[in-house]
C-alpha cells in the first residue's frame, strides 16, 4: 500500500525540473508543512494573545490599569488553559508602547509573575548572584515583603528611580499575573484584597485609577483557535507589537505564510483551506504530545506513576530541572520543542518560581493523562486516587480536573469548582491519607468526590504551593488514578 509520503517522494521531475503537477503539489505541501510547524511554534504567543482578547472582553477592556479578578475563584465558565480554581486570579495585559515604562507597587504576601507576549519571563535584577526571572512577591526580589517594580522595554536607557526592581520586556505587551491566597474556602476576601492591593501606573504622566473587574460569573472564552482563525489572531499580534529578534528563521517561515510586520495578511482561498487543515493538524499534534508525555525521557516525576513534570526533571534528582524557563536544554540552549508544545497547548505562564527547586518557594505541578494501567482518563469511568498523609505543601495543595479537549476546568453539572484543596473539609483515612473518588456518579458515603462528564476525556494536575523539602528528597509520592469500576 502506497502512503501519502511515498506519493510525495514519487512526484515526477522532468530533466531535473518539476512538472506542473509536481510544482502545484509541492507548493501546497510546503505551505501546509510550514503552517503546521508555525502553529506549534507560535502556541506561546497565540495562547497569550487569545487570553488578552478573551479576558479583555469579559473584564471590560485591557490596559495597564485594568485587571480581571476571579473574586469567587475561577469557574468552568472561564474557558482558559488549566486555570487554578483554588486561588484568586488577577490577570492584566499592559502595552508599553502605549504607557511607557510601568511602575508596579506590590503589596506584601503577593505571588505574581511578569511575562512578555511570547510567554517568556521578564528578566529582573541580579541580587546576591541570583537573577530573578518573572517573579514578583514571595518568590521575587521583595520576598513577600512588598516592593516597587519598574517594567521597561528592551533597550531602555532612561530614568530608573532608586529602590525599584527593574524588569525588562522584549515585547511591548506585558502579562501581569497575580495570585491571591486565602485560608478558608468560606472567606475569599483575603485573596481578593491581596490581588486588589496592587497598583500599576506609568513612570511618567498621570495615572489612570485601577479597575478591578470581577469576572467569576462572566462567561469568557480565552482559548486560542484551532482552525485558520489561529493565523488571523497571530497576524493581529504580530502587527500590534514590536518586531521580535528571537527565532529569525521561524519568523521567516511566518513571512512565507504571509504574516509579516507592516504587511497585510491576505491568503488566497486555497491557502486558507491549507491553513485550516494545518491548524487542526498542529493542534492535534500538540495534544498528542501532551497526552503521551509519559513517553518522554525523564518526563515523569516518578517512574511508577503517570504524573508528568512541566519541565523535564532528572528522576533521580528532583533538585534539578533539565530545561530552563524558556524550555531550552540547560546544557545546549536548544529548545525542547515537545516540552514547549505540551506546555502551551494545555497550560500558560512561566517564571522561575514555577520550576524552582528551593523548598518553600513557588510551586510544583504534576499532570496525569492516564490511569495506573496506562489508559487515558475517561469521564464515564470511575477512579480512586490516594494521596498519602502530609502532602509536601507549606501553603496549600490541590487536585484539579481539566477537560482533555479544551484544557479548561471540567464543566460537570452541579459542580461549582473542578477541584478539591487542602482547605476543603476533606475526609481523611485513619493513617492521615486522603482518598478521592473521580467519576460521573457520586458513590454512597464518599466525601471527596470530583464529578466527570461521560463521553469526555479529562486530565488532572496536582499543585503543591510552597513545596517542602520532603518532596525534593523523594520522601513523598503522589498516588495514581486506579480504575474501580472495571
Amino acid at each position: 500500500m502506497t502512503d501519502r509520503y511515498e506519493e510525495l517522494a514519487a512526484l515526477p521531475f522532468d530533466g531535473g525540473y518539476p512538472t506542473t503537477e509536481t510544482r502545484d503539489a509541492l507548493d501546497d505541501e510546503l505551505f501546509f508543512q510550514r503552517a503546521t510547524q508555525t502553529y506549534l511554534w507560535a502556541l506561546p504567543a497565540v495562547n497569550m494573545y487569545a487570553m488578552k482578547v478573551g479576558m479583555g472582553q469579559a473584564g471590560g477592556g485591557t490596559g495597564y490599569n485594568v485587571m480581571a479578578v476571579t473574586e469567587q475563584r475561577l469557574k468552568p465558565n472561564t474557558v482558559i488553559t488549566t486555570p487554578n480554581s483554588d486561588v484568586i486570579y488577577g490577570l492584566g495585559f499592559a502595552n508599553l508602547a502605549e504607557s511607557g515604562p510601568l511602575v508596579i507597587e506590590a503589596p506584601p504576601k503577593l505571588q505574581a509573575l511578569l511575562d512578555d507576549f511570547w510567554h517568556r519571563p521578564l528578566t529582573g535584577p541580579t541580587i546576591d548572584g541570583r537573577t530573578y526571572l518573572g517573579d514578583v512577591g514571595i518568590p521575587g526580589p521583595d520576598h513577600g515583603e512588598g516592593g516597587t517594580y519598574l517594567i521597561v522595554p528592551e533597550g531602555y536607557d532612561g530614568e530608573v528611580p532608586e529602590g525599584h526592581f527593574v524588569f525588562t520586556s522584549p515585547t511591548d505587551g506585558v502579562f501581569i499575573f497575580v495570585r491571591g491566597f486565602f485560608s478558608s474556602n468560606e472567606d475569599l476576601s483575603p485573596g481578593v484584597q491581596s490581588v486588589e492591593a496592587i497598583t500599576v501606573r506609568p513612570l511618567h504622566g498621570e495615572a489612570q485609577p485601577m479597575r478591578f473587574e470581577h469576572v467569576s460569573d462572566t462567561p469568557a472564552d480565552a482559548l486560542f483557535p484551532r482552525g485558520a482563525a489561529y493565523f488571523d489572531l497571530l497576524d493581529e499580534f504580530i502587527q500590534s507589537d514590536r518586531v521580535d529578534a528571537v527565532d529569525p528563521y521561524m519568523h521567516g517561515v511566518l513571512a512565507a505564510l504571509g504574516i509579516r510586520k507592516g504587511d497585510t495578511f491576505a491568503p488566497t482561498a486555497r491557502q486558507r483551506e491549507l491553513l485550516e487543515a494545518a491548524a487542526v493538524t498542529g493542534w492535534k499534534m500538540a495534544k498528542n504530545i501532551a497526552a503521551n508525555f509519559d513517553r518522554e525521557n525523564r518526563g515523569l516525576w516518578w517512574s511508577d506513576r503517570q504524573w508528568a513534570a512541566h519541565a523535564l526533571t532528572e528522576t533521580d534528582d528532583f533538585w534539578h530541572t533539565l530545561l530552563d524557563e524558556q524550555w531550552r536544554w540547560r546544557d545546549t540552549g536548544h529548545t525542547h520543542v515537545d516540552a514547549k508544545a505540551h506546555m502551551f497547548v494545555n497550560h500558560y505562564s512561566i517564571s522561575t518560581g514555577m520550576i524552582s527547586s528551593v523548598p518553600g518557594l513557588g510551586a510544583k505541578y504534576g499532570g496525569a493523562y492516564k490511569d495506573s494501567d496506562g489508559e487515558y482518563l475517561r469521564g464515564e469511568r470511575t477512579y480512586r486516587l490516594d494521596m498519602p498523609a502530609d502532602p509536601p505543601a507549606r501553603l496549600f495543595w490541590s487536585i484539579t480536573l481539566y477537560d482533555a479537549d479544551t484544557a479548561a476546568g471540567v464543566d460537570a453539572e452541579g459542580q461549582t469548582y473542578p477541584s478539591l484543596n487542602s482547605m476543603n473539609d476533606l475526609v481523611h483515612n485513619e493513617d492521615g491519607s486522603t482518598t478521592f473518588i473521580i467519576g460521573p456518579d457520586e458513590p454512597e458515603g464518599a466525601g471527596n468526590w470530583l464529578k466527570t462528564v461521560p463521553g469526555r476525556g479529562w486530565f488532572s494536575l496536582f499543585r503543591f504551593y510552597g513545596p517542602t523539602e520532603v518532596f525534593f528528597d523523594r520522601g513523598y509520592k503522589t498516588g495514581g488514578f486506579v480504575r474501580v469500576d472495571a
